[in-house]
Formats: C-alpha cells, sequence, structure tokens
C-alpha cells in the first residue's frame, strides 16, 4: 500500500546525532548524514481498514 496523501518522492534527507550536556540541556552536534532522494515511492505506515467479521458487518467501521 503506497501513501497517496504526501509526494512519492523526497528530496534527501539530512540525520543529525547530538550530544546533550545533561546538566545545561545544551546540544552539540556530533555527526550529520545526509541521505540520497528516494527512488522508489513512500510507503505509508497506516493500517489497512480491518477486515474482521465484527467490522465488516458494520459494528465499529462499516
Amino acid at each position: 500500500m503506497t501513501d497517496t496523501g504526501s509526494d512519492s518522492m523526497h528530496p534527501g534527507l539530512t540525520l543529525t546525532v547530538y550530544r546533550v550536556n545533561p546538566e545545561t540541556m545544551e546540544r552539540t552536534p556530533v555527526c550529520s548524514r545526509v541521505l540520497p532522494p528516494a527512488d522508489e515511492a513512500v510507503f505509508s505506515m497506516a493500517f489497512p481498514p480491518c477486515g474482521c467479521s465484527r467490522c465488516m458487518k458494520g459494528g465499529l467501521t462499516g
């Protein structure tokens, strides 16, 4: 199942790891990495509709 509600390709993603000082809560960047743009469609993390007999009979979602 693909997510049709958002762009199918992402322009790239930057991930940064920080070190946090527990006393001052100041964060310092440790390293960053830029991931390349997607070459496939983004898949949704949404669950598909329930197919149990209770839902199919109109009890919860139908």
